[in-house]
């Protein structure tokens, strides 16, 4: 009974699920209203690239800039406004006196703004992406099929989120655009509750503080630590060489190499989570 007792305590399926649907009436108008707006932007867009670029506007490369970027500052500005309730005093009492445990509002944030969002997100982005795809091949084929030069322009393929653009490997085989984005949104979710005001600069403003400051320790200090002639090179390699074919590598182990690679790909986004999580609880207390 008493472990029963500690799992209602943290989790309950009948209280999360009065959350859902108490979240969702509280910002469904919302919600609903940022679907045509999306749409309506990515339109825009589209239309904008054909009317400039006669030869092949919408090429996979130029989908797949457009897919990732959307996904970045929508996901990243939605992902701000998860926990907006911290905005004011009044608003944070009545969201923190909501009957829900820590992990059960954390999960019904993460819900709408990690896994619904994305959802949207791709269904928006293909309902356009796909009929102007086809509309701007089919206008390079009644009007012209060869460029200045002679180059040939074939129909333009749309754009694979889940397997990637075909001539790019990180992008093909690791995701990582979208492990990437998992991150830095992760990021601006712990952000949402951890900055009370203007969360969603305050962290972007953090992220490139963060990312200024990383870039200053590997050129002057890692880079100034390393045996001379020796440089970094690729992820986990350090690099010797004279503008000749005599050049040295310094690999770690690869048993290492893989596991601080795993962690790099996919252990950060549940680090911010798990921080969010106790910022919560702090909150709460």
């Amino acid at each position: 009974m008493k472990a029963q007792s500690g799992i209602n305590q943290h989790f309950s399926m009948s209280r999360w699920s009065a959350l859902l649907a108490l979240h969702w009436a509280d910002n469904r108008k919302r919600y609903l209203l940022a679907l045509p707006a999306m749409m309506g932007l990515l339109l825009v867009w589209y239309c904008f690239l054909t009317i400039m670029d006669r030869f092949d506007p919408l090429d996979e490369g130029m989908q797949q800039v457009t897919y990732i970027s959307g996904l970045l500052v929508v996901g990243c500005l939605y992902a701000s406004t998860i926990f907006a309730e911290f905005d004011s005093k009044a608003k944070a009492i009545a969201w923190l006196s909501v009957p829900a445990s820590a992990l059960e509002k954390l999960l019904c944030g993460l819900l709408f703004g990690v896994v619904v969002f994305f959802v949207v997100y791709n269904v928006v982005f293909y309902l356009v992406d796909i009929p102007m795809v086809r509309l701007t091949n089919e206008l390079i084929a009644r009007q012209h099929r060869v460029w200045p030069g002679g180059y040939s322009v074939g129909p333009s393929k749309i754009y694979n989120v889940f397997t990637g653009k075909g001539d790019d490997p990180m992008d093909q085989r690791y995701h990582l655009y979208l492990l990437s984005y998992l991150a830095i949104q992760a990021a601006f979710v712990l952000g949402s509750i951890y900055f009370t005001r203007y969360a969603f600069i305050k962290t972007a403003v953090a992220l490139l503080l963060f990312v200024l400051f990383f870039t200053i320790f590997q050129s002057r200090i890692i880079e100034r630590a390393l045996p001379g002639g020796f440089r970094r090179g690729p992820f986990f390699d350090w690099i010797k060489g004279d503008g000749t074919l005599n050049v040295k590598i310094i690999r770690i182990s690869p048993l290492i190499e893989t596991a601080l690679g795993f962690l790099l790909l996919y252990g950060i986004p549940p680090v911010f989570w798990i921080t969010t999580y106790f910022r919560i609880k702090e909150k709460e207390v």
